[in-house]
């Protein structure tokens, strides 16, 4: 048995794939019969709404009804290991991120096209020009980003057969994206068995 997962900048086919993935208990049995999920699927979507797991549609807006946020019924695990690795690099990612925001020369050469033919991007870059010109003594600056990663679970079989995962991947940077934070914590309270 492999102790050693790869770094994420790795090629999956370099990674050790022969690794145990811990399974957490599902906070209800699995399977369970049709009828009866169907009931913990309506009480969940009521929960998540009464809990402020809601939203607002915005293909059908209206200001009068609310829906619940996307939601799964049980936990996923993440192995720790990985989960320390994104840890760790997520101090290196929000600096890049830092001195990219603070950067007007590349920022400016970089989105000089883009700020022509998307109107939310020019308005964005509009407003940071107009900061630019009325902060620019300003010291301190605060970021808020949200890093998505992914496992990858595309891996070589090894001679145990497939992995479960080989590492993670980093899906996206979220800087604008970064609401439905507090959707983290309601999810756990949904997934824990005494919450229906």
């Amino acid at each position: 048995m492999c102790d050693s997962v790869c770094d994420p900048i790795q090629k999956p086919e370099d990674c050790c794939s022969s690794m145990e993935l811990p399974v957490l208990k599902p906070c209800i049995p699995i399977p369970i019969p049709e009828e009866q999920l169907l009931d913990v699927i309506d009480k969940s979507k009521d929960w998540a709404i009464m809990h402020g797991a809601g939203m607002r549609s915005k293909a059908n807006f209206n200001p009068d009804v609310m829906q619940f946020a996307p939601f799964v019924l049980v936990p996923s695990s993440f192995p720790r290991k990985e989960f320390e690795k994104a840890v760790k690099l997520q101090t290196i990612l929000n600096e890049l991120m830092h001195k990219v925001a603070h950067d007007t020369d590349f920022l400016r050469s970089t989105l000089a096209n883009t700020i022509q033919v998307d109107e939310f991007t020019g308005n964005l870059f509009r407003i940071y020009e107009d900061i630019l010109k009325t902060c620019s003594n300003q010291r301190l600056s605060l970021g808020l980003f949200r890093s998505d990663v992914m496992l990858e679970s595309c891996c070589p079989e090894s001679d145990s057969g497939p992995a479960a995962y080989c590492c993670w991947k980093q899906v996206e940077i979220n800087t604008i994206a970064s609401g439905f934070g507090h959707l983290g914590p309601i999810s756990r309270e949904l997934q824990r068995p005494s919450s229906l």
